[in-house]
């Protein structure tokens, strides 16, 4: 086998380290561009690889506390369109990395189909993402440095990914963020009074465990820029109203299938980081535990031309697009069975619990309902990070 022409992507999905293989070659860290548009984007290496070009970027907020890119992000040289291949640890489309405070920075790296000749100018376009509007980089050649490894580089900053999809008309709001998800599927509750009533879902995919405290989870009703305190019902409370747990056929199927849908809804994640491949213009939503990739794929599975009926992926640096589709179809597959392999913990009304690791919890709270707020507002601390939720008017009128 010729390892000189296994792409990135390859080298992730078999674990193998980048900075260890590629040691003895140079790239380049001297280039010259206009950023003035943008200044917090910063081009930190551009990397030569056999079949592709990867550009490594840093973002530091400024203005705006979220950031995403876009599967239109080309390169431009000598005329030809050079198509995104791969994003590592950049959201793209209607994913958005969050950011908690200006000043912040996010690594990532783009992977693009390789240019010709590093020595021609060329440029970074997008249609829909203006920062990514480069319209001139210069690489020095002359001055050259060692390949970047990828895996610590966006080891350094974890993106912390926020998305919004919907489950019965209902918006659930979810982050991905060092190996962890956790979503918020908001219902009103009306079997006796009116409650806004969260169904919170936690996933941990780490070594370690996290601990989910109800004491730490807080709710906030947002009445023309004013703010006022939302009471949440602790499990006592919650006793004392209805007297008799709710364990209703109903009930639960509606949250089996909010956590299915939270399930379907998100990218593999590591500890460190997200990754995101794209190819052939649809974003796979691949991702990695440590180095290895998840994916049907093996050392001994790769070679020179794909095999339709095989149940491994076969990838090849020359067919990185064809690979990637039979990828996408083992990737599905894998994550029916990823998530059936978790432990699951229903626990009804929300109490404090130990998520190990392989373990997805599922629990509610309640919260008196108010109908002249603008907006309604939670944070759930976890794990010592928090993570914040908001229902604008928009999305509770899509409740009510």
């Amino acid at each position: 086998m010729n390892f000189g022409k296994v792409c990135l992507r390859s080298m992730l999905l078999l674990g193998i380290s980048l900075s260890s293989y590629f040691s003895t070659k140079a790239q380049y860290n001297k280039i010259d561009y206009d950023n003035s548009n943008y200044p917090e984007l910063i081009i930190e290496q551009i990397d030569q690889y056999d079949y592709s070009t990867v550009i490594h970027f840093s973002y530091t907020s400024i203005t705006s506390l979220e950031l995403n890119g876009s599967e239109d992000i080309q390169l431009i040289s000598n005329g030809k369109a050079k198509k995104l291949l791969n994003s590592y640890n950049l959201p793209l489309d209607e994913k958005k990395h969050l950011f908690n405070d200006s000043g912040e920075k996010l690594n990532f790296s783009l992977e693009f189909e390789k240019i010709d000749n590093v020595n021609d100018a060329f440029a970074v376009q997008s249609a829909t993402i203006k920062k990514f509007n480069l319209p001139h980089l210069k690489i020095d050649s002359s001055q050259s440095t060692e390949f970047l490894d990828v895996d610590a580089f966006i080891g350094k900053t974890p993106s912390r990914e926020f998305y919004i999809f919907y489950n019965e008309g209902s918006p659930v709001l979810r982050y991905a963020y060092k190996g962890m998800i956790i979503a918020i599927k908001l219902a009103i509750e009306e079997n006796y009074g009116k409650f806004f009533q969260p169904q919170i879902f936690v996933q941990n995919y780490n070594k370690k465990d996290i601990l989910l405290d109800p004491s730490k989870i807080y709710a906030q009703y947002e009445v023309k820029s004013k703010f006022f305190t939302a009471p949440i019902f602790d499990y006592k409370k919650y006793l004392s109203m209805v007297k008799k747990i709710q364990k209703s056929e109903m009930f639960w199927n509606g949250l089996s299938e909010g956590l299915a849908a939270v399930a379907a809804g998100y990218s593999f994640i590591s500890s460190n980081s997200n990754t995101y491949v794209t190819a052939n213009g649809r974003s796979l939503n691949y991702g990695f535990f440590g180095n290895n990739m998840y994916a049907g794929t093996s050392s001994t599975s790769m070679t020179g031309s794909i095999n339709t009926k095989s149940n491994s992926t076969v990838f090849n640096g020359g067919n990185a697009y064809i690979a990637a589709q039979y990828a996408r179809q083992n990737l599905e597959s894998l994550k029916a069975k990823q998530v059936d392999r978790l432990t699951s913990i229903q626990n009804g009304y929300i109490k404090m619990n130990t998520i190990f690791p392989n373990t997805e919890y599922s629990g509610y709270c309640n919260i008196p309902c108010r109908l002249d707020i603008n907006s309604f507002l939670m944070k759930v601390e976890i794990n010592g990070s928090d993570f914040f939720f908001e229902w604008d008017n928009d999305k509770l009128n899509s409740m009510l």
